[in-house]
């Protein structure tokens, strides 16, 4: 085999809370995380010369040392003591960008994942995970997929059962910076605190059994009229609960109805904003 395709999916954050701090700087997490039917396409294709080249239908990804995806292909090769084969990495963007449902993360998963088949190296899922985990937090989630709820800064995973249901993303044209993000955190003090996030999200048999819980405390720290409009417009166009996912700035809105969802979007789309119609994969 000499070249393979994966589909690379995009995470939405359910809850996410901020529980503390770690010396190092990192913040630690209590969230509950589920993989969506939007993804980026990875294609990745031995070249039988040394080195890593990476390509991008997006202009402003970078297609060097910097790209989370090059980054892990240079880890897998590194652990893998592999110097005499190399790779090209061609992505296809669909995931936006500053959203905060890891696309570069996403990308780096599949390259992980992908190159071990490639190579027929057999390294098991916690040696990918533990690769990826120096890289990204969003990286191992992305490795295993479905949903689980995560600790520590992310890395932490325990799966919980798969939430099944119709999502529509939406998001303006700003970012938000993840950094800033959680600096604006660290002055709050405190955060959701809601006990029993686990169990509640491990024992749901529907959307609205979740809705009063899907929370995220970047929601508390964010001012971008953008967000404020697309929550409303999806809650006030059918979906049981709507939330930033991640540290933003893209926001999710659950629906029970495949339907109204439709109808949701078209009224973000008139307001010129991006949306993307997917499902809980």
């Amino acid at each position: 085999m000499d070249s393979l395709v994966l589909n690379a999916k995009a995470k939405i954050n359910l809850y996410l809370d901020v529980t503390g701090k770690r010396a190092d700087g990192y913040h630690l997490l209590e969230t509950v995380m589920h993989t969506v039917s939007l993804c980026d396409t990875v294609t990745l294709t031995k070249t039988g010369r040394s080195g890593i080249e990476i390509s991008c239908s997006d202009p402003l990804i970078p297609c060097n040392e910097k790209n989370i995806a090059y980054k892990c292909a240079a880890a897998f090769f590194d652990k893998t003591g592999i110097s005499s084969g190399g790779v090209s990495i061609d992505i296809i963007k669909r995931i936006p960008s500053q959203a905060g449902m890891g696309g570069g993360s996403a990308d780096g998963a599949a390259v992980l994942t992908g190159l071990d088949r490639l190579f027929e190296t057999g390294l098991s899922e916690g040696e990918l995970i533990s690769i990826g985990a120096r890289i990204g937090a969003d990286i191992p989630f992305c490795i295993k997929g479905g949903c689980g709820y995560c600790t520590g800064i992310g890395e932490i995973i325990e799966p919980l059962p798969a939430i099944c249901g119709c999502v529509l993303i939406g998001k303006g044209k700003a970012g938000i910076s993840t950094a800033e993000a959680f600096g604006k955190i660290d002055s709050l003090g405190s955060g959701i605190g809601i006990s029993g996030i686990k169990q509640i999200f491990g024992n749901v048999s529907s959307l609205t059994d979740i809705a009063p819980f899907c929370r995220n405390i970047f929601d508390d720290v964010t001012s971008l009229e953008e967000v404020t409009n697309i929550k409303r417009i999806m809650t006030e166009n059918g979906a049981v609960c709507s939330a930033m996912t991640g540290s933003g700035s893209a926001v999710f809105g659950l629906f029970e109805s495949e339907n109204v969802a439709v109808k949701a979007q078209k009224v973000l789309k008139q307001k010129n904003y991006f949306t993307a119609l997917c499902r809980l994969s």
